[in-house]
């Protein structure tokens, strides 16, 4: 039963926003606040225990702990709430927020028992007997929590919230009579109740006392004459049961007053299927398929019955294709026949452009459609297609510009086209508008993408700060921590962050050329050139062949020149001079312009 009371957490969520898990902020919250409230009633029995001195010290250094709760300065809070004991110990209230310190401290056993002592000195405290019954639920702890839920709504007689949560555990126990008699006090409380009856339609049936569980749909439809949903609800339950007779008879009967409801229409193809009239059920399931007035739920309900004959038997799928070809032959009114086709489409592994095919026709149909837009972002963006990237980008922030990844796709992609002042508008914006349930991994991707943007432009400024962004979203965005790293190690600047920023990345990928040669640059830059050379080897192997160096589509020319740097300082001009001149024949524009006064000076010049 989904209906009933939870113990709700929110109710006593703290205001100080003090971290911890919803559990205990719920029992610590506003906890003084009901104790301070209940302190006056409670005079008459402390003052029957301490005298009026000693009454008057306990005031004083309870509230002196409230302040140290408050102030959230709790190892002082628990020495006084301790001193409150010293001279009471019988005092509930010191009990319970001592508990409720023990919780948020995460000695869940010590925090309870003080919770259940301050239940047993002050047995009539609603609030702390909901505490007691938040923590029992929270340990799916059924048998401890309904004694405690009993005598709370026993004070609280007309909390039906509380009673529902009673008969969920009840019936969780096994206990169907007692789940039983709650659901009647609810009735008694709140009158009729739909979900009490079906509810007790469910325990009855459950004890097999059918008679007593059909009383209860049979109260439904009395109740509501003219709800004939209802009606096949009532009708599928006899056809559960097995009295077939009876559930056809309720059928027949809402048949004459809505030949086209669809729950009814569902549930005859249930009963067709289920007594293997293959006949009847596929022609009433292609009609209802194919009727033109037929509800777009309905046609999916009946490709998915056919998506699942497929699925046990693939020699039925030229028939599901056909009726795919048929239904969309049509103007699609939304495009749910689409997705299905799709999604079928998925599953029959076919290739991935008939399937993007598929989700264009979405976007004809559906222009903001989430589902093609991530589907067709993510596809273009596997193909390195820059206008494919862009064009989706553009669609997808026209209909949900809070969606920060669409921001960043188009970024990226003007950035490429080296627009970089649009992207950087784009990826602004982006970030001005997100949600608060965006992922930090994707916001630390977009202010990596602003920083290589700025570098780009020569805003150095700009670009350090938005990588120090990125990396307090992510602190593991590798190709954020390689790019800052090797920026820094380019203007021989905080070297051994440097170092360390790029380590990480090796850490994490080893075997990533572009991430060896940071490393190795940043231990050139350094003066460590015997271990850069180690690193460096990695990328560019001194033992291939000038043919193959070549050949090797990952080297880019101003990796091969690197490798003659540090070859170079290494006093090996020999090898320096062949990597220098490998780094030239590359032409890929990448090299410094000092590559070619390296080659003819045969030296190292910075």
């Amino acid at each position: 039963m989904r209906y009933g009371f939870q113990i709700n957490a929110a109710r006593h969520v703290a205001q100080r926003g003090t971290p911890c898990c919803p559990t205990r902020h719920a029992i610590f919250a506003n906890a003084a606040r009901r104790v301070f409230r209940s302190i006056v009633p409670l005079l008459v029995f402390v003052l029957g225990a301490t005298s009026l001195k000693a009454q008057s010290n306990f005031d004083y250094f309870y509230l002196e702990a409230e302040k140290c709760r408050l102030a959230e300065d709790f190892s002082s809070a628990m020495d006084l709430y301790r001193h409150c004991l010293d001279i009471n110990p019988e005092a509930p209230e010191a009990l319970y927020n001592i508990g409720l310190l023990y919780l948020y401290l995460r000695s869940d056993s010590i925090g309870t028992a003080y919770i259940r002592q301050a239940c047993q000195r002050d047995v009539n405290n609603p609030y702390y007997l909901e505490t007691l019954a938040a923590l029992y639920l929270n340990k799916r702890d059924a048998e401890s929590s309904i004694p405690v839920l009993e005598k709370m709504a026993s004070l609280q007689p007309r909390r039906s919230d509380i009673l529902s949560q009673l008969a969920q555990l009840y019936s969780t126990v096994g206990d169907t009579d007692k789940a039983i008699g709650v659901l009647d006090r609810i009735e008694l409380l709140e009158g009729f109740s739909p979900q009490v009856s079906v509810e007790k339609f469910r325990l009855y049936k459950e004890k097999g006392q059918l008679d007593s569980a059909f009383v209860q749909l049979q109260t439904l439809c009395d109740d509501a004459p003219h709800d004939m949903n209802l009606r096949v609800v009532v009708g599928s339950q006899y056809m559960l049961a097995g009295d077939t007779v009876r559930a056809l008879q309720i059928y027949d009967e809402v048949r004459q007053k809505e030949p086209t409801n669809t729950n009814l229409q569902l549930a005859t193809l249930d009963y067709l299927r289920d007594s293997r009239q293959d006949g009847r059920y596929n022609a009433m399931r292609d009609s209802l398929l194919f009727l033109a007035d037929s509800p777009t739920q309905l046609r999916v309900l009946m490709l998915r019955s056919y998506i699942a004959d497929v699925q046990s038997d693939s020699t039925y799928a030229p028939r599901l294709e056909a009726a795919f070809d048929t239904l969309l032959a049509r103007p699609q009114q939304d495009a749910q026949v689409l997705i299905m086709k799709a999604a079928y489409q998925v599953y029959r592994k076919q290739p991935q452009e008939a399937i993007c095919e598929t989700m264009r026709k979405v976007l004809e149909v559906e222009p903001g459609n989430e589902t093609a837009l991530r589907e067709l972002l993510q596809y273009y963006a596997e193909k390195n297609d820059e206008k494919g990237v862009e064009d989706i980008s553009r669609r997808g922030l026209n209909y949900h510009p809070e969606e920060i990844a669409y921001a960043y796709y188009l970024g990226m992609a003007l950035a490429e086209q080296k627009k970089y002042t649009d992207a950087t508008d784009v990826l602004q914006q982006g970030l001005r508008v997100r949600t608060e349930f965006v992922s930090p991994r994707l916001v630390s991707n977009v202010f990596g993408v602003l920083g290589d943007i700025y570098y780009q432009q020569q805003k150095e400024t700009e670009a350090f700060a938005a990588y120090d962004s990125a990396l307090v979203y992510m602190g593991d965005n590798i190709m954020c921590l390689n790019n800052y790293a090797y920026y820094l190690s380019l203007k021989e600047e905080q070297l051994d962050r440097a170092e360390e920023m790029s380590y990480r990345t090796i850490r994490q990928e080893p075997e990533n050329i572009t991430y060896l040669d940071t490393y190795a640059w940043i231990l050139f830059k350094k003066g460590d050139y015997s271990h850069a050379r180690s690193y460096m080897d990695k990328v560019v192997n001194p033992n291939k062949t000038d043919e193959e160096l070549l050949a090797d589509e990952r080297l880019m020319g101003n990796l091969i020149e690197h490798a003659g740097d540090i070859y170079a300082n290494l006093g090996e001009l020999e090898t320096a001079l062949r990597f220098w001149k490998l780094a030239k024949q590359k032409g890929d524009d990448t090299c410094t312009p000092l590559l070619k006064k390296k080659i003819k000076r045969k030296k190292y010049i910075k």
